[in-house]
């Protein structure tokens, strides 16, 4: 979990260009060309940056995921567990699989150009996943598919809070999991593992793959998983925003645990100081060996990158917590 050599801080999601966006999850690249960004119930379109974004097409629930085909089809996951398809000009298409029984959507991907596999975390938007995936041993998560002919099939079940779909080299899926730091095939055999961060969503770049960090992992949240007792009692006393997790925003309060140890020096918050939430894209190779990474530290307010893909040869990542769509480059270590 140490934050080193090609981990190590820096200042680059903080020094980054932003465009302000009213609830970002999700972003995708349609065509090479254009760039889908989720906001709220709606998604919005830029074709260069710079440009104001302009409404793509909108529901009436939150959009949570989105995904291109090659051939410019979008696929849009939302909050209630619901899908909808879309062509390029943003009109529905009729005719796609419904899936059911999902607590939501947290990612998709074209597994073909008539079927789109689903990532389903197992939390409901009215859960909060930070506070309770470290302590939740359940797993929840599924990977389910719909297709073009209306058919549904299941593809993984008992994933561990499930956050990325991408190929791994070979084309076989694999799935980034949040509170597990890792990355496993859609068996769960785990193709790498001891990430220092809390998984969002995993993408796939010429040279490897983004992985979009909730949170950085603390030290202290991996000792209490020794502790049942104090976790246990943790659970049944205490308010989940309280608990000893992870978080989204980078508030800090005296009644927060360890907050008090981010107290200000010389009117300062210090970046190394303690701190839930973190902003953090790790850039690796096609091994999954990070190769390069990008930071909001604890005096940011840029954390809980949800999402990061490339745009003509730049970064575009998604803050949820400080509500923007960012662009930036990654150094990567020389090969």
């Amino acid at each position: 979990m140490t934050l080193e050599g090609v981990l190590g801080p820096n200042t680059t999601i903080d020094d980054a260009a932003g465009i302000t966006v009213e609830a970002p999850q999700a972003v995708c690249v349609v065509d090479d060309r254009l760039l889908l960004l989720s906001s709220g119930n709606a998604v919005l379109a830029i074709s260069r940056w710079g440009d104001e974004p302009r409404l793509w097409c909108s529901f009436d629930q939150p959009v949570m995921a989105l995904c291109a085909s090659p051939a410019g089809t979008i696929g849009i996951g939302l909050a209630n567990g619901s899908f909808a398809v879309h062509d390029k000009a943003g009109s529905a298409l009729g005719g796609w699989g419904q899936p059911s029984g999902l607590a939501s959507v947290t990612d998709c991907l074209f597994v073909s150009e008539d079927e789109i596999a689903i990532v389903d975390s197992g939390y409901r938007v009215d859960e909060d996943i930070l506070s309770r995936a470290p302590w939740d041993e359940t797993g929840r998560g599924q990977v389910v598919a719909i297709g073009r002919d209306g058919a549904t099939r299941h593809l993984a079940a008992g994933l561990h809070c499930p956050m990325g779909l991408a190929r791994d080299a070979d084309g076989e899926l694999i799935v980034s999991l949040l509170e597990r730091a890792a990355i496993v095939d859609l068996a769960g055999r785990v193709r790498q593992s001891g990430f220092p961060a809390y998984l969002g969503r995993i993408r796939a770049t010429g040279t490897g793959y983004l992985l979009a960090c909730l949170s950085r992992r603390d030290p202290l949240i991996e000792f209490l998983k020794t502790e049942t007792e104090f976790v246990a009692e943790m659970k049944a006393k205490i308010d989940p925003r309280h608990w000893i997790s992870p978080r989204a925003n980078p508030e800090f309060s005296h009644d927060f645990p360890i907050e008090l140890g981010a107290t200000r020096l010389f009117g300062e918050i210090k970046p190394w100081a303690p701190s839930f939430s973190y902003g953090l894209v790790l850039a690796t190779d096609k091994a999954f060996i990070p190769t390069g990474s990008a930071h909001s530290r604890a005096n940011g307010a840029r954390h809980a990158i949800s999402d990061a893909v490339v745009w003509n040869g730049d970064v575009i990542a998604v803050s949820r917590a400080s509500g923007e769509v960012l662009r930036f480059s990654i150094s990567r270590e020389a090969a």
